[in-house]
Order: C-alpha cells, then sequence, then structure tokens
C-alpha cells in the first residue's frame, strides 16, 4: 500500500509542475500568452487567440492578465495556456541585427537571381557570387536602417 501511494506521488510530481507558471513571470512582467479558442478566426494562428498584456498576479495556477483597453484582468488558468512568451523589451540594437541579417540574405538572393552577366545595362556581374555580395550589403544596409528606425519587442519562450 505504502509503495502504491509513493508511486502514485512520484507520477503526479510532473503534472503538479506543469500546472505552475515559470518563475520569469512575475507581475508587472509583460507577456503574450496563446489561449485556445472555439472558433476560427480570419486572422493568427489556428485555434488560438494571442493577448498581450502586463501580469496582475500569479495565484499557483492562475495567471491573472492585465490587457490595455479593458477593464480588470483576465483569469487564465495554466492548462488553458498553449504558449507564453515573457518581453525582453524593445532593443533597437536587436532589432539592427537580425533586420540587417534578414535584409543581407534577401538582398543577395534578389541580386543572385537578377544577375545577367551578358546584359549590357546595369547593374550586371561578372559572376553570380559578386552580384549576391553586393546584394547582400545593400540588403544588410537598408535591414539596419530600419531596424534602428522602427525596433519592435524582443521575446523569449517560457512555455511552449
Amino acid at each position: 500500500m505504502r509503495l502504491l501511494i509513493v508511486i502514485s506521488l512520484l507520477l503526479a510530481t510532473p503534472r503538479l509542475a506543469d500546472a505552475q507558471f515559470p518563475t520569469a513571470v512575475q507581475p508587472g512582467t509583460r507577456v503574450r500568452v496563446w489561449i485556445p479558442e472555439t472558433s476560427r478566426q480570419e486572422d493568427g494562428p489556428n485555434r488560438r487567440q494571442l493577448l498581450r498584456g502586463t501580469v496582475e498576479s500569479v495565484d499557483g495556477s492562475t495567471l491573472h492578465l492585465r490587457v490595455a483597453g479593458t477593464v480588470g484582468s483576465l483569469a487564465i488558468p495554466r492548462t488553458s495556456v498553449r504558449r507564453l512568451d515573457v518581453s525582453r523589451g524593445v532593443s533597437r540594437g536587436a532589432s539592427m541585427i537580425e533586420r540587417a541579417a534578414g535584409g543581407a540574405i534577401g538582398g543577395a538572393i534578389f541580386y543572385a537571381l537578377l544577375n545577367d552577366p551578358r546584359r549590357s545595362g546595369e547593374p550586371h556581374y561578372r559572376t553570380d557570387w559578386q552580384a549576391a555580395g553586393v546584394g547582400a550589403a545593400l540588403g544588410a544596409g537598408i535591414g539596419a536602417v530600419v531596424g534602428l528606425g522602427w525596433p519592435y519587442e524582443q521575446w523569449r519562450r517560457v512555455i511552449h
């Protein structure tokens, strides 16, 4: 009988841990939460609703979220959370680097595909690799400027 109780407790422990929120979810923290919805919306992930707000409190297995434009807080049980991300803030540097990398990749592909060494007009390069290098440099520059001018919020996933 004791063995059965011990085994039951050991098997229940991971479920209890799953029912709790991570320590990164504290009052005052900005989060985005995906919760299930009963009907399909036109925009967004299939069968999930995305909420962004500030954590008001965490009571065991319930998250109380304050959403801008609403009165009071929303109570979200841990079992309903499909995914939860914690904000790392808005960073011009991180936005610049990410946009520059994306711009470099896009520019390299675009210039390499458009390159025709036999063309008499500009732009034309001897090799596709040379065109890709020029496109990468140009795309990285444009991406960096966009990232500096319009930074976006960085997120870190804490519940999958």
